[in-house]
């Protein structure tokens, strides 16, 4: 079963990494690792919010039609 994505999480990660990153003290090869990681981190935190505002739209597209619905109920 897989874990419920953590989106709190994942920012606080993303952002020591981009601490880490910008503080210039890492080896290479660890610095590409994060970095590596980093967008890995920021493109499932992208995908969520995508996933979160066709979430918004479906629900406010749902209520629309139904405010719309009742109109023309109300005008018959």
């Amino acid at each position: 079963m897989s874990e419920k994505f953590d989106f709190e999480k994942n920012m606080k990660e993303l952002k020591q990494i981009v601490a880490n990153l910008e503080n210039g003290d890492l080896p290479i090869d660890q610095a590409l690792n994060n970095f590596e990681n980093g967008v890995k981190i920021s493109s499932a935190l992208k995908k969520y919010l995508d996933d979160a505002q066709k979430t918004i739209d479906s629900n406010l597209s749902q209520l629309n039609l139904d405010s719309q619905r009742k109109a023309d109920r109300d005008e018959i």
